[in-house]
C-alpha cells in the first residue's frame, strides 16, 4: 500500500453565468451580472457551450488567471476570450463558471493542469495527456456549482 500526502485545494465554484452574442454591437456580453468581487479576482474558470461533435452544453475549456506579474483578473481574461476574434468567437450557448482561488501562480498552473488532465475539455490542448510537473502531490476538490467536473481530481493519477 502506498501512502501519499497531498496538498488539498478546495474550489468553491460560482455560476453558470451565460454569455450572449449581441448582434447589434457585434460582441459577447454577460447577460446576468457577474458580481464585481468575482470578476476582479483570480483563479480557475470553465467555459461551456455547444460543440459540433460533442453536443450542447459541454465543457469546452478550462483556464486560469494569474495574480503575479501579469495581474489578469477574470474580467481581463474573459475580455481576451470573448473579443471579436477570440477563441470562442462563433460558439453558441456559452456560459462560464468561476472558481476564485487565492493561491500562488505556480499552484494555479498545477490546479489548471490537473483539471484539464482529468476532464479533457474539447478546446484545451496542453495537459490533456499529463498534468504539470509537481501536480502529483495535489488533490483538487470541487464544491458548489461544479458543472460537469468530478468532485475530486489529482495529478497523482497522471503519474
Amino acid at each position: 500500500m502506498i501512502k501519499k500526502e497531498f496538498d488539498v485545494i478546495d474550489i468553491d465554484w460560482e455560476g453558470p453565468f451565460p454569455v450572449i452574442y449581441d448582434r447589434d454591437n457585434d460582441k459577447y456580453i454577460f447577460i446576468d451580472s457577474v458580481p464585481d468581487a468575482i470578476l476582479s479576482s483570480t483563479g480557475i474558470y470553465q467555459i461551456y457551450g455547444r460543440h459540433p461533435v460533442y453536443g450542447k452544453n459541454v465543457l469546452l475549456y478550462i483556464g486560469e488567471t494569474k495574480a503575479g506579474d501579469s495581474n489578469r483578473s477574470f474580467k481581463d481574461r474573459m475580455a481576451e476570450h470573448f473579443n471579436e476574434r477570440g477563441r470562442f468567437f462563433g460558439h453558441t450557448n456559452l456560459s462560464v463558471h468561476f472558481g476564485p482561488l487565492d493561491v500562488s501562480d505556480d499552484t494555479l498552473v498545477k490546479v489548471e493542469s490537473i483539471l484539464i488532465f482529468s476532464h479533457a475539455p474539447a478546446l484545451n490542448r496542453k495537459h490533456i495527456d499529463k498534468p504539470s510537473a509537481g501536480a502529483d502531490t495535489m488533490l483538487v476538490r470541487n464544491w458548489s456549482f461544479v458543472g460537469s467536473l468530478e468532485s475530486t481530481c489529482t495529478g497523482f493519477w497522471g503519474e
